[in-house]
């Protein structure tokens, strides 16, 4: 089944090598003799760009103020894309076929198409990403679900130099979706076999590799290679990339850079190479209180700048000063701001947390105890909405009904469901206390410097006091957070829900099948490795991982919808993850020197895709 990719602007044909044009800066190397023509160093089908607003003009550089791992968001680029009417549109590779039964997806690359170092880009580097390093037990753990299914993984096979399959053992037609959405995890764009071939031992020479590890103070082969290898973090400023824009600054700087990419594969509907600009520099580091003054300053030129609506009315109230106008960044893709994790795999000391935390009346008191229309004036500016933990309503398989459920405040209903848990003595303080008589008390961790957390830890535990509840609010630094939430032995957990649009972006949030999945951690690694660890899952938790396993292979968009809306049912009404508010747009400013900025703006999650990043231009 041939899928249609919908094509960016002219024909691909009517655009001959005499008519591409290139940055003048590039003109320049190519006349010393330092590069290649452009004509040489475009594909044979360069992917064709229409500009939003008009054709632009080259130079300049984009100023901006996300931290590090937002230049690889900006930057992945997936093997098809979809456009903001969800169509098909061509990427790396020019064309793609699925088959009929749903496993075997057949891509062909563009011919000529090459790294940023001018090597060629084949599927001899797909077949070493894929083989070599993703499928690679010394550099991953386990293979990605990615490329998983039925618990085995896909089988790649080389066609020629341009054409390959990967075949699933059994139907995955969401492969194209969650691949483009998963940058974390489809990392093809940044694993040239040329270059870190010399960082593997099946392929170098063993007393160079040993060098190469003691010259950089790594402990192993494996440390090294990751450190070469890692986009996220910026490591490396020698890595070939098939970005727009290259990273090439030392690690430590406290600003960044990155400098057009000389062999970017796409040119704009006059023959222009794409990118316009050329370049784009972000600080190290930015607290989210300068972030906020280097916007006032008129020194961000696009950018989000806070992830609160409330600083959105700062922001506009400095824009002539400025020179940019405020715009807000949708999340649509996201679902809650803020969601109560409790622990269903806890097994601390504290029997009566474990007894409650697994009991849905319980949850559901919870969530009728909480005063979501307050929390929403503080933190989301009464922009935001009461909303469980499920898909938006307006995304496939959503609907008000789950999204509302336990939503509306009934303390009287909240006090009525704990007493009859036994939780009907209090102490002095007027707390509850447990079954057995004894204190009651749930500790709930949530991120430092996350200033939605911070605030909503204060308010909810103001709803937990009014219903009789001690709840100990504990702040943890981000990478602390995240280890306690891998270890699986915390009681609850604050923070967010990410996934709103498809439950398998994002699936952790929904099925126990997925690492950093915070209400059955230990089920969700049993699962994970097949039984090797963690702790077996519960009938509940086992019919979720079985929604899961057959909305991978439904390809019937009507059928995956309905189960989708199944899915939503159960955690409305079990509430294995308390939904507290739903996100709003974060503010963002465009300077008014950027040009062909799209009148939407998504968040950092979309916007490789649909943001056109690569037209963008900048007018002195």
């Amino acid at each position: 089944m041939k899928r249609k990719l919908i094509t960016m602007g002219l024909l691909l044909g009517s655009l001959n090598a005499w008519a591409y044009q290139e940055a003048p800066s590039l003109s320049t190397l190519v006349d010393k003799g330092e590069l290649p023509s452009v004509d040489k160093r475009l594909p044979e089908n360069p992917m064709v760009i229409t500009p939003v607003n008009e054709i632009g003009k080259y130079g300049g550089t984009w100023r901006r103020i996300e931290p590090n791992y937002h230049f690889h968001e900006w930057s992945n680029e997936p093997l098809v894309a979809l456009d903001d009417n969800q169509e098909y549109v061509p990427n790396l590779a020019e064309s793609f076929s699925l088959s009929e039964d749903k496993r075997t997806y057949t891509f062909t690359l563009r011919k000529g198409m090459k790294w940023s170092d001018g090597m060629p880009f084949t599927t001899a580097d797909v077949a070493f990403w894929y083989n070599n390093v993703e499928q690679n037990t010394e550099l991953n753990p386990s293979v990605k679900s990615l490329f998983k299914s039925a618990g085995e993984t896909a089988k790649l096979k080389v066609i020629d130099a341009q054409t390959f399959e990967l075949t699933y053992k059994e139907s995955n037609p969401n492969f194209i979706e969650m691949h483009q959405r998963s940058t974390m995890e489809f990392r093809l764009p940044q694993t040239p076999m040329h270059y870190l071939k010399d960082y593997l031992p099946e392929f170098a020479d063993k007393a160079e590799l040993d060098k190469k590890i003691a010259d950089a103070g790594m402990t192993d082969w494996r440390q090294l290679f990751h450190n070469r290898w890692n986009t996220r973090a910026n490591t490396n400023p020698d890595l070939p990339v098939l970005y727009t824009w290259v990273y090439n600054t030392d690690p430590q700087e406290l600003q960044q850079r990155a400098v057009r990419n000389p062999y970017y594969w796409k040119v704009d509907t006059e023959g222009n190479q794409l990118p316009y600009i050329d370049g784009m520099s972000w600080p190290l580091t930015a607290e989210p209180q300068v972030r906020i003054l280097k916007a006032l300053a008129g020194e961000v030129d696009m950018d989000r700048i806070s992830k609160l609506t409330s600083d959105f009315t700062a922001l506009k109230k400095g824009e002539k000063k400025g020179d940019y106008t405020t715009r807000m960044m949708e999340l649509d893709d996201h679902a809650n701001m803020l969601v109560l994790f409790p622990n269903l795999d806890y097994d601390g000391e504290e029997k009566e947390v474990q007894r409650l935390m697994r009991d849905k009346s319980f949850r559901q008191a919870l969530s009728v105890g909480m005063d979501r229309d307050t929390q929403n004036q503080i933190l989301g500016v009464g922009l935001s909405t009461p909303a469980q933990s499920v898909l938006l309503p307006s995304s496939p398989g959503g609907s008000e009904e789950t999204s509302s459920a336990y939503t509306k405040m009934d303390r009287a209903k909240a006090n009525k469901m704990l007493d009859a848990l036994g939780l009907d003595k209090r102490d002095s303080e007027g707390y509850r206390l447990g079954k057995d008589g004894k204190n009651l008390t749930f500790l709930v961790h949530f991120q430092a410097g996350r200033k939605i957390s911070e605030e909503g830890a204060i308010l909810l535990k103001a709803d937990m006091d009014k219903i009789g509840l001690r709840f100990i609010m504990r702040s943890d630094e981000k990478s602390y957070f995240n280890q306690i939430r891998r270890g699986g032995d915390y009681q609850m957990v604050l923070h967010n829900n990410t996934s709103g649009l498809n439950p398998l972006f994002g699936a952790n949030n929904y099925f126990p099948v997925m690492s950093e999945n915070n209400y059955a951690p230990k089920q969700s690694a049993y699962y994970l490795s097949k039984g090797n660890s963690g702790v077996k899952l519960t009938p509940e938790m086992q019919e979720l991982a079985d929604y899961y396993e057959a909305l991978l292979k439904e390809g019937d968009k009507a059928t995956f919808a309905a189960k989708v809306n199944e899915v939503m049912k159960l955690h409305a009404e079990n509430l294995w993850a308390i939904g507290i508010l739903r996100y709003t747009a974060s503010p963002a400013v465009v300077s008014n020197r950027m040009k062909n900025v799209p009148k939407k703006l998504y968040s950092v999650y979309k916007s490789p895709f649909y943001h056109l990043k690569e037209q963008y231009y900048i007018s002195e």
